[in-house]
């Protein structure tokens, strides 16, 4: 028998609302985003830390123990099926089936913390600061409100460069009632059959020609990946047998690894890796519980990590940006190196950490609260929904 201390998460009852499995897939997508930033930072731009990867086999075993990290784009893929999971465990537990209550839910999980991490971005912290003096910064600035900024290059990255995964993921929840329709009038497989074509065939098509952001950056480009996670969480709802759980483990990170080496295929990395997360989960969730393989102070800071991921997404950017620049500026004759500046950014992570833990505490908890309360006064009749999303959760 194992102790309550050194227990696992994995598996959760189906009827407990937190999956608290869920919570280390989250922190390792976070942390893998971080550590891309973190490296980027230190090598000064995107370009050069491209330029760098595989370019002298000659190297150092810390920096080979860094360039998984580099790879920070996986942390996305990883964070669209953890989405795609909880917003169709969350609405498909809710005894309000509406989509009123949904998009309320939605909205107030959402969007004020994204709201106020826009305004502080924007026109307090002086490295991103907008000065809405021309009609491409007003421009910025209503297309990032109304999140629709990554269908325009022109904003894509403006003000924050992670804001635009978050509009992507705003755009899935407002197809999601879509692919439901596809799940009731065919099932799951042809619903997802359905996605992938959509997916696969933007992704193939913008691999060869210049296809508009419209349609390389809107939400159908990912719909497969994030519904991946969506057909997971109905088979863990419904007591059927996981999605991918009858797949050797190591089949799609296999898959995943010749994609990336062969670079006509590079374009469809994310859905492979999508697949591949789904494998994981649905392989350690098919499981009994068992002890985690590290300290329990460890797996209760990565849970309270993957808690509060969705804070540290919206933050985490612009202020590790913010030191390497301040620190070149202070000392313009010094030529930083790699483990100079990348020893001061890990450094500073435990300060903002610790903001995007007070940022959780007080505007994504609070928001939380009032979307509870709102959706009570719309059903003033009925008790309002008690299963609600995970805590921490960035969808």
């Amino acid at each position: 028998m194992v102790s309550p201390q050194t227990q696992s998460a994995v598996p959760a009852s189906r009827t407990e609302d937190h999956v608290a499995f869920i919570d280390y897939v989250r922190a390792t997508a976070i942390l893998l985003v971080v550590g891309f930033h973190l490296l980027m930072e230190s090598f000064g731009s995107l370009e050069k830390m491209e330029a760098s990867r595989f370019a002298d086999w000659n190297v150092g075993h810390i920096v080979l123990g860094l360039l998984p990290f580099s790879y920070g784009y996986i942390g996305v893929a990883i964070f669209f099926l953890v989405s795609g999971f909880c917003i169709h465990l969350s609405h498909a537990r809710s005894k309000q089936k509406g989509y009123k209550v949904y998009f309320a839910r939605r909205f107030f999980r959402i969007y004020p913390p994204y709201l106020v991490a826009l305004i502080f971005f924007a026109f307090v912290f002086p490295y991103t600061l907008l000065k809405l003096d021309s009609r491409i910064n007003v421009f910025q600035f209503v297309s990032h409100v109304l999140m629709v900024q990554n269908l325009d290059p022109r904003s894509f990255y403006g003000i924050n460069g992670t804001f635009w995964t978050v509009a992507v993921e705003v755009q899935l929840y407002c197809i999601y009632p879509l692919l439901l329709l596809f799940v009731r009038r065919l099932g799951w497989n042809k619903a997802l059959l359905i996605t992938g074509v959509i997916e696969m065939s933007i992704r193939g098509l913008s691999s060869v020609a210049n296809v508009p952001y419209a349609i390389s950056a809107s939400p159908f480009f990912y719909w497969f990946s994030w519904s991946i996670g969506a057909k997971l969480a109905d088979d863990y709802l419904h007591g059927r047998r996981l999605f991918l759980a009858g797949c050797p483990i190591w089949v799609w990170p296999c898959l995943g690894a010749v994609v990336y080496s062969v670079k006509p295929l590079f374009v469809f990395l994310f859905p492979c890796v999508s697949l591949s997360t789904a494998a994981i989960v649905a392989y350690f969730m098919s499981r009994p519980a068992a002890r985690m393989p590290m300290p329990q102070f460890l797996c209760n800071a990565l849970r309270q990590t993957g808690a509060i991921s969705y804070s540290i997404y919206l933050l985490h950017g612009p202020l590790l940006a913010f030191l390497p620049k301040t620190i070149r500026a202070a000392f313009p004759a010094h030529d930083f190196s790699l483990f100079e500046i990348g020893g001061c950014l890990l450094l500073f992570c435990v300060p903002v950490f610790v903001i995007s833990w007070l940022s959780y505490r007080f505007v994504e908890l609070p928001s939380i609260g009032l979307g509870k309360w709102v959706i009570k006064k719309m059903s003033p009749s009925r008790q309002a929904p008690v299963l609600a999303m995970p805590d921490g959760a960035a969808d």
